[in-house]
């Protein structure tokens, strides 16, 4: 597996990971490729986005960006690995990665907001040491 930072030629790879991944529970986000596209060309110009290859084939990517409020805080927007590569290591190694460098650059806090369906993200990221901030709660509301 290579870790590097993805160029404009991954983004259509990007794109159909998010696409595919995304629309499965608890996400359910319905995205037809273009939609999948043009949404992470637009995230491409604001966020730094690293992928996972395995045998030159992309299996998962991370997206990240510095706060702009706080520059020694990262927000972690997205992680996402293709069902087939998921449980090998591929999502940890791309945090172990985003850490290592960001780490070097000054960053003292990695921020993200994790799904709470049993058995998914958030176990995953608890595995990893994360934990969660209790100064701030994530609020909505749903309009009728």
């Amino acid at each position: 597996m290579i870790i590097r930072k993805a160029t404009k030629k991954d983004l259509k790879s990007i794109a159909e990971i998010f696409r595919i991944e995304s629309v499965k529970p608890p996400y359910n986000k319905k995205r037809t490729p273009e939609k999948a596209l043009n949404r992470i060309k637009e995230d491409f110009r604001g966020n730094d986005i690293y992928v996972a290859s395995v045998n030159n084939k992309i299996a998962g990517f991370i997206m990240v960006s510095v706060d702009s409020g706080i520059k020694s805080q990262l927000w972690i927007n997205e992680i996402w690995v293709l069902k087939k590569y998921q449980g090998q290591g591929i999502g940890k190694s791309l945090m172990d990665e985003i850490e290592k460098i960001y780490k070097k650059k000054g960053i003292k806090i990695f921020e993200l907001v994790a799904h709470t369906a049993k058995g998914g993200a958030l176990d995953f990221y608890k595995r990893l040491n994360y934990h969660a901030d209790k100064s701030m709660v994530f609020m909505q509301k749903r309009m009728k």
